[in-house]
């Protein structure tokens, strides 16, 4: 066997990506892991045998509680996900590294890499847990009998190389509107250049096109996803989501549309085809012009665009107030519900956050 050849651990450690490779944190979400590095080689009896493959040394590994040896009590180990980002709890500006700076050239035979996750199911008060190493693989003796080795990394582990990494778990983190004691959303209005709006019939001089930038009012926390959002070359002709209708003078009217394009969160660059219109009954009146608006959406951001035009009186002119319903999650799992008012003034159009 090729365990057999194996007289003892040459190197072994676990750490994380987090800038004090000793430590990692974890919000408690359902959604958040956290990455656990794992090196390890071995002496061998003799160099020009084989030692044991990669799958064997990974099957003979596992994670243990630090302080009793025993299974993980609040954390479980999951496949990767999206939900990745290292967490700092101090929201320093950079706080991770490349998991091989820690690794010397040809320390380690063997690099393996963990992803673990504390579910609310498992870890519903938050508890802090220590992860460390526990090798265990079969030799066969001189006698022809088998027996177990069994090797730990932890406090009451058997090897004397102690190496773990303390894992602090945290509440998952809340989001609401100002004053609920809770980190907010804010919305920026900007006014956008370079807007196109194309139909023969109308003076387009003073259409104003604008974007809507929706974020967390924390520069450290991002919006990172969006559910059943979707990138920006799948975008169809879009239609309003809100029409507002201002007397102008007797012979004009100020039309106000809003619209939302579902893009998937990230910086981006693309340009939407609006749809502008005076209401919503498609099949009985026409659209008033088409705009192309270029949109160039910021890291954390959701866009939403809106368009201001004057208009000769139409005579069917209908008011629309239609709200937008998002689930969003930040970089590290966090969920959050959004609710969206439109309006035409430059009042936040976050309606409500939780």
């Amino acid at each position: 066997m090729s365990w057999d050849n194996v007289s003892d651990i040459k190197n072994i450690k676990i750490w994380t990506d987090y800038s004090d490779s000793t430590q990692g944190h974890l919000f408690v979400n359902d959604n958040h892991q956290l990455k656990l590095n794992v090196g390890i080689s071995f002496t061998l009896k003799n160099a020009t045998t084989e030692g044991p493959t990669e799958d064997e040394v990974y099957s003979a590994l596992s994670l243990i509680d630090n302080q009793d040896s025993g299974p993980l009590k609040y954390l479980t180990v999951v496949t990767e996900n999206t939900y990745t980002a290292v967490y700092d709890p101090y929201h320093a500006e950079s706080v991770t590294t490349d998991g091989t700076d820690d690794v010397d050239d040809g320390l380690y035979d063997f690099l393996f890499t963990y992803n673990v996750s504390s579910p609310t199911s498992l870890n519903a008060e938050c508890y802090f847990e220590s992860v460390a190493l526990k090798l265990e693989y079969t030799v066969t003796n001189s006698d022809g009998t088998t027996s177990q080795v069994i090797k730990e990394t932890s406090v009451k582990g058997n090897y004397y190389t102690k190496t773990y990494v303390s894992v602090t778990c945290y509440p998952a983190k809340l989001y609401g509107m100002e004053g609920q004691n809770r980190t907010s959303l804010k919305s920026v209005k900007t006014v956008v250049s370079g807007a196109t709006y194309h139909n023969g019939n109308y003076d387009n001089s003073g259409d104003t096109s604008y974007s809507v930038a929706i974020s967390i009012d924390d520069s450290y926390f991002k919006l990172f996803y969006l559910n059943g959002a979707q990138e920006p070359d799948a975008l169809t002709t879009l239609q309003p989501l809100y029409i507002n209708h201002d007397y102008d003078s007797p012979m004009w009217d100020k039309i106000y549309n809003s619209f939302f394009p579902n893009i998937q969160c990230g910086e981006k660059s693309y340009t939407i085809i609006a749809e502008v219109r005076s209401n919503l009954s498609y099949d009985t009146y026409p659209k008033i012009f088409d705009a192309n608006i270029p949109i160039n959406q910021k890291e954390g951001q959701i866009i939403f665009a809106a368009v201001q035009t004057d208009v000769k009186s139409t005579g069917y002119n209908w008011n629309s107030n239609t709200y937008q319903y998002l689930r969003a999650y930040d970089q590290f799992g966090n969920s959050m519900y959004i609710v969206i008012a439109f309006n035409n003034n430059d009042y936040n159009y976050i309606k409500s956050v939780s």
